[in-house]
């Protein structure tokens, strides 16, 4: 009898582990339709995905985000990052950013260094050339799945490095800018196999395509719409499109975002003094099948320009 019993709790055990692995697996998938973690306001923070925004500023800026989804779930996605940048010489930039990316056992800290040049093509137009390199920590911590620790699968932990180069180009004026990146194109792998470790997917190169339009409304007043496409081997191609307003220089800007068939989002940024910038943003899924009852999702910014 008490055999009995045990036998039952063991496998009600390992059922609550597989349902737990899985349900962190679609979530990553759900999430992060591409492997790269996702930010709302990127707008703001574009060097984190093109390095050719390295330095294009006037004077040195420090952006600090903080990003967490599925507000309420344990071990959702948390994505923490920070970027500095700026100008060196007449046409150099250079930067250094900093991505940490937590979901239920997988940690990744991402570190790149970017490199920017500018070439003026026409009175007020210019185009940047970017180039990204750096690396990949990730550590995968199996243990925490293996809730009987006699599973094989999941009693060794994963831990490894991978290089990363990437590129951009940015075109922009007063009145529009056109962005077009990959941050990494090497292939790196999240998982590797020896014995009876598991084998898990391919980190695929990420592509990016974006753009917006600056439209002057009235004195200290500027619209922008502005698109942004993002695409990797092996994911849906996702969609986002959006507009900001622009309010006093820079005082505020408030905006809206909409991913196709993901999520809606709004946000705000206020300059608290000169040269100090606090954003927030909320995320609201609109997925047609969402696989959990969520509160939304979180980021914050914080830029200071030197």
């Amino acid at each position: 009898m008490i055999q009995l019993q045990q036998t039952r709790t063991d496998m009600r055990k390992s059922i609550i582990t597989i349902v737990t692995i899985v349900f962190a697996l679609l979530i990553t998938n759900k999430t992060e339709a591409q492997q790269d973690p996702n930010f709302t306001l990127y707008n703001f923070n574009m060097n984190i995905i093109n390095p050719a925004f390295a330095g294009i500023k006037d004077s040195p800026e420090l952006n600090l985000v903080y990003r967490s989804q599925y507000l309420g779930i344990e071990d959702a996605p948390r994505t923490i990052s920070m970027a500095y940048s700026k100008g060196i010489g007449k046409n150099l930039g250079i930067g250094i950013s900093a991505i940490n990316d937590r979901v239920f056992i997988l940690d990744q800290t991402d570190i790149a260094v970017d490199i920017s040049y500018k070439l003026k093509v026409a009175e007020g137009t210019n185009v940047y050339f970017g180039i990204k390199a750096g690396g990949g920590f990730t550590n995968i911590d199996l243990t925490r799945a293996n809730s009987l620790g006699n599973d094989l699968l999941f009693s060794q932990n994963q831990s490894f490095f991978n290089p990363h180069l990437g590129a951009g180009l940015n075109i922009e004026n007063k009145h529009f800018y056109i962005s077009v990146s990959t941050p990494n194109f090497l292939k790196g792998e999240r998982y590797e196999k020896q014995g009876n470790t598991p084998v898990a997917a391919i980190n695929n190169s990420h592509f990016y395509l974006g753009g917006g339009v600056h439209i002057g409304l009235t004195d200290g007043l500027i619209l922008t719409p502005r698109f942004m496409m993002r695409t990797v081997e092996g994911a849906p191609t996702s969609y986002d499109a959006g507009a900001s307003l622009n309010i006093q220089d820079n005082k505020y800007t408030v905006g809206v975002n909409a991913r196709l068939e993901e999520t809606t989002s709004l946000y705000g940024l206020i300059r608290v003094i000169e040269k100090l910038r606090l954003g927030f943003a909320y995320d609201i899924s609109t997925a047609d099948a969402t696989i959990i009852n969520d509160n939304g999702s979180l980021e914050f910014i914080l830029k200071y320009q030197f």
